[in-house]
């Protein structure tokens, strides 16, 4: 298995591409101009067949129609996130002028397994951030969109967002047994044992 971090769009938001040892991949979030990302999956022969959403603000969402246009690829969102995700002025795209409105192909819940290639990764429901926001789990890491940073947590002041259920979320992440490598939607990637240790809203 192997992890790239692309850090692409004018917010500077990570897309991750986890592919398999045939090249198989998922790419999780991708926002801005897609050219360093189809560059890089060029570069290494990769066969991307699935799209993972960790929620639908518009700095997550704003490359995915070409990317799934040039791949092909599958759309898997949670369902609660279906009112930002399909409603540009929900997820922010319209104020930022150009509206987008992503329709998923698979409906994902909590507990639910996506399977890429020999990747297996599990949805883990983390509302706070929006109404569906969603982390995954792949092995020892967890892919957790803007729901926990190095050092801080997502904002909960824009529309679906909620403080209190994104501490119930916080909690949730903390209590997961073991340690893991965090790679979140912005910024650099850090493990669950020093957020837990450092991180005030853990």
């Amino acid at each position: 298995m192997n992890i790239k971090t692309l850090e692409i769009g004018f917010i500077g938001t990570n897309c991750y591409v986890i592919s398999d040892d045939n090249g198989v991949c998922a790419i999780i979030d991708c926002d801005g101009n897609p050219a360093p990302l189809f560059q890089y999956i060029a570069d290494n022969g990769l066969h991307p067949t699935h799209i993972l959403l960790t929620h639908g603000h518009f700095d997550h969402i704003g490359a995915v129609e070409a990317v799934q246009q040039k791949y092909g690829c599958k759309i898997c969102a949670c369902r609660q996130e279906q009112r930002v995700l399909t409603d540009p002025a929900v997820n922010f795209s319209l104020q930022s002028g150009h509206p987008i409105a992503i329709h998923p192909d698979i409906w994902v819940e909590d507990g639910d397994t996506i399977a890429v290639g020999d990747l297996r990764f599990r949805v883990l429901y983390t509302p706070g951030h929006t109404e569906g926001s969603v982390c995954f789990l792949l092995g020892d890491n967890i892919f957790s969109g803007d729901t926990l940073f190095q050092g801080s947590c997502g904002r909960t002041d824009l529309t679906t967002g909620d403080w209190a259920t994104i501490l119930r979320s916080l909690q949730r992440l903390r209590n997961l047994p073991g340690d893991y490598h965090v790679y979140p939607g912005h910024g650099p990637a850090t493990t669950l044992e020093i957020e837990r240790r450092t991180n005030p809203y853990l």
